[in-house]
């Protein structure tokens, strides 16, 4: 057996395993007019610690693993070994077809939006914190091991017992491309065709299109450029 049916029976195997939860969560999430067309398809091994939250597909064509959860794996990424977990107490908006890879992390908390455009594609073992909101636009696409939190997790005050550290929106462009390792943290907006280096430390207002942004902190490092694939 070649690798190509390989894969192609192991994915067939991993989408039986999934069916039973998938649908448990179709009917937890979605209203039963979208529930049994099963727009959710989750990985069996998938945590679900708390779903209190709900999920708004915002899509004109509504399919079967429309947004597929903790399936896709990249090279340093293990399917046996990882577990994804969502962690909904808020808002999730799909706007489209949306990809959450293998070992990636999503919470999403009380009072916060995170919304997914189409063809949104996060790379395996990332992790998405989202305490006021955070949009990705269409064909985003990021690699492993990234981060994105719109807030500190934590509350800093002055003498005066006033907060010095409120959370704040992340925006990503559509079509930006975000390397391996990068983070990305509160603030943050990225404008359409982006390209974020490997091991960036992303934070401000960018407003160019078609730049490379790259480093800690990160910054503007070439222009004219759009991430091909």
């Amino acid at each position: 057996m070649n690798e190509r049916h390989r894969r192609k029976r192991l994915d067939g195997v991993r989408f039986v395993l999934a069916v039973p939860r998938s649908v448990w969560l179709n009917f937890r999430l979605l209203p039963a007019g979208q529930a049994w067309r099963l727009p959710l398809m989750v990985s069996h091994r998938t945590r679900l610690p708390n779903l209190s939250g709900r999920i708004e597909i915002r899509c004109g064509r509504l399919r079967a693993g429309l947004v597929k959860i903790g399936f896709n794996t990249a090279q340093p990424s293990d399917f046996g070994r990882d577990r994804t977990q969502l962690n909904l107490r808020g808002l999730w908006v799909v706007e489209g077809d949306c990809a959450i890879g293998a070992g990636t992390s999503v919470e999403v908390a009380e009072g916060g939006v995170l919304t997914t455009g189409s063809h949104t594609n996060i790379g395996p073992r990332s992790l998405i914190v989202c305490h006021s909101a955070i949009t990705f636009g269409e064909g985003v696409l990021t690699s492993w091991n990234c981060t994105f939190m719109d807030t500190d997790q934590h509350r800093l005050e002055d003498l005066g017992g006033c907060r010095t550290n409120p959370d704040r929106p992340i925006a990503i462009g559509s079509s930006c491309w975000i390397g391996c390792h990068s983070i990305v943290v509160k603030g943050t907006r990225l404008p359409d065709f982006t390209t974020v280096g490997a091991g960036s430390a992303v934070h401000g207002q960018f407003e160019e299109e078609h730049t490379v942004i790259a480093g800690n902190p990160a910054g503007v490092v070439a222009r004219g450029r759009t991430f091909a694939g």
